[in-house]
């Protein structure tokens, strides 16, 4: 289905001529025909500016077009770009590739060289195309058709032929084509075109914007360096893991910027890396911050994919998480989660509980309070219906789906549930073993003995930071945790166990206690679970609490 506006090339053309240029033309050198428009239209000091607000919000959105304010491409450019030749792989209207120009200009070359041989660039827009081509045209001084080097492609599955080898910069803003919305998930075609191209960098929620790094370092010359802004779950998300590596071991991570100032529509939470092909001895990456591109401190670039969260945790806010531990979770426990056919599958055996029934809770993430179940306290929604009292009828579950059914079975032990999307995270204690938990609550399965060992650690102030540290940016916002199941079982245990049993005392009175103001018992457990750890950081205890849903209570 066509989402342009009626009319846009029309409109561009007149755009175009109003702002004193050449003439504008198609992606196949036709002139196209202005209208009579009013002057107003050409308001905006770039055609691509006004090319991006004419496109429709459902037409960005399903493109996974967020574009980029001049001043932040200009100041980008100025940190990336110390040579050419530069490509923008999805250009768009030509907003950085018009910056990485004058970049080239003011480092001494000449305009019209510039735009005729030293700028690429690409996009499946032919109309974004067209644009770029006048943008740079009209700033050389030349005509659109002598800007070859921009071309209608999609370079994540074929090189355009007329782009040299390598290059000496790979700068955009590459589509942020999430796997989570219906409207930006990838066909069952797209998916195995990428597939053959990009192997075991393709995941089930791999982000498009991460396959353009990994395109972006097939392109780049030796020394050559890439900047492509990026949805900021590149730094925590588990299916970015195999992209981050890519960059550890094939060039080095010199640069980040991390926008901390909302510039983009939506107040999309964004990240840059600047990577240089080169493997370098002593890897400092230096950061920058907010709209200005300001430097801050640098600090070592990872040597684990999986510890990409310290890059940012400062900056977000994040305490220093010094402890000693004794083992990891994955010592005492396994871990596992639903997917969505255990959420469906669960429908046809949801029923409200009669008093004369003895059925199986089921829980939602909504009633995961720590060390408190609501079940029964609160209504929640399930299955597009608002419920009071929900439970599971399993036998009807495994009459619906033979699958499911077992699998809810095996989950009738005892058990630990873990919310998703949380500030600290969450834990409760199926202390009974007949809970029916429902995706995407993490299940915790450790021999009974280990259970609230297990959920006082979980629920400590360290493992939470550590959690936020690890997953920095991977959830929906930058203040939530949002761990896997696999993930959790890496979490340290304590080491002092004198404390953690004292720990354990008091968050089983916690989870006894009837007394709505728990305050000082949840700061007592903080500290004495705290002090398991080894840990002496006074702040992580502010830190930790001022996030805890026991806080934001008090706090009504």
């Amino acid at each position: 289905m066509n989402t342009f506006p009626v009319h846009l090339p029309q409109t561009l053309a007149t755009v175009a001529q109003l702002k004193g240029g050449p003439q504008f033309l198609d992606i196949h050198g036709n002139v196209v025909e202005t209208g009579n428009l009013s002057p107003k239209i050409a308001q905006e000091p770039l055609l691509a500016e006004t090319y991006e607000k004419l496109l429709t919000s459902r037409t960005r959105k399903t493109a996974g077009a967020f574009y980029t304010p001049l001043d932040v491409a200009e100041k980008l450019t100025e940190v990336a770009v110390l040579e050419g030749p530069v490509v923008d792989p999805a250009c768009g209207g030509g907003i950085f590739l018009l910056s990485a120009a004058k970049r080239l200009a003011a480092l001494g070359g000449d305009p019209k060289e510039i735009a005729r041989n030293q700028i690429f660039g690409s996009d499946i827009d032919e109309w974004a195309v067209a644009v770029c081509r006048w943008e740079l045209a009209h700033w050389a001084g030349i005509e659109p058709e002598e800007v070859q080097g921009v071309t209608k492609a999609d370079p994540l599955t074929e090189k355009p032929s007329g782009w040299p080898d390598q290059f000496g910069a790979v700068i955009g803003n590459p589509p942020f084509l999430s796997q989570l919305h219906r409207t930006t998930s990838r066909t069952a075609d797209r998916r195995e075109e990428l597939r053959s191209r990009y192997g075991n960098l393709l995941k089930a929620y791999t982000n498009e914007a991460w396959l353009f790094l990994a395109m972006g370092l097939e392109l780049l010359a030796p020394q050559g360096q890439m900047l492509l802004i990026q949805p900021l779950s590149l730094i925590g998300a588990r299916d970015a893991s195999e992209i981050r590596k890519k960059i550890l071991t094939e060039a080095s991570l010199v640069g980040l910027w991390v926008d901390q100032s909302t510039v983009f529509i939506g107040h999309t939470e964004v990240c840059a890396p600047i990577v240089r092909n080169s493997l370098i001895d002593k890897k400092q990456v230096v950061r920058y911050t907010g709209r200005t591109i300001q430097e801050v401190s640098s600090v070592e670039q990872p040597s684990d994919p999986e510890d990409w969260g310290g890059l940012i945790a400062d900056l977000m806010g994040l305490p220093s998480t010094e402890f000693t531990g004794s083992g990891q979770v994955e010592h005492k426990a396994t871990t596992t989660a639903g997917f969505r056919q255990h959420f469906y599958g669960l429908v046809p055996g949801v029923s409200e509980q009669k008093e004369e029934e003895i059925k199986h809770p089921l829980i939602t993430t909504a009633m995961v309070d720590p060390f408190n179940c609501l079940w029964g306290q609160k209504s929640v929604q399930f299955d597009g219906k608002k419920w009071e009292r929900p439970v599971v009828d399993l036998n009807l579950v495994a009459e619906f789906d033979k699958a499911v059914g077992g699998w809810m079975r095996k989950r009738q032990r005892p058990k630990l549930l873990i919310s998703t999307q949380t500030k600290v995270i969450e834990v409760v204690v199926d202390e009974k073993g007949d809970w029916v938990p429902l995706t995407p609550l993490i299940i915790v399965e450790p021999q009974e003995e280990d259970l609230w060992a297990l959920a006082a650690s979980l629920s400590s102030p360290i493992v939470s930071a550590l959690a936020a540290r690890q997953t920095a940016g991977a959830a929906r916002s930058v203040s939530r945790i949002t761990l896997s199941a696999r993930q959790l079982l890496n979490l340290p245990l304590p080491s002092d166990k004198q404390a953690l049993n004292e720990a354990i005392e008091i968050a089983q009175f916690i989870h006894k206690s009837s007394d709505r103001n728990l305050e000082r018992s949840w700061l007592l457990f903080g500290e004495t679970i705290n002090r398991a750890y080894g840990t002496k950081n006074k702040d992580l205890i502010s830190w930790w609490w001022n996030r805890h849903p026991e806080a934001r209570k008090q706090n009504k």
